[in-house]
């Protein structure tokens, strides 16, 4: 799956926008018993790229999840 994400939260103010793109995978084991989750998130701010003081304007972030039925 694949989701794209966008905040701008001053719509008068151009340049303080927020971006993500998101993509993830699901992989199950034994039918539903054990489901595993992967999401890989890139985001970028164009705030963070007119004022690098405040740091990275991209990064990324993998997030894993295990779930368990029983």
């Amino acid at each position: 799956a694949v989701r794209w994400e966008e905040l701008d939260p001053d719509q008068v103010a151009s340049g303080d926008g927020i971006r993500s793109i998101t993509g993830g995978l699901n992989y199950y084991i034994h039918g539903d018993a054990i489901k595993l989750m992967v999401n890989y998130i890139h985001t970028w701010s164009d705030f963070r790229e007119a004022h690098p003081e405040f740091g990275d304007d991209q990064f990324d972030e993998v997030i894993g999840r295990v779930q368990v039925m029983f």
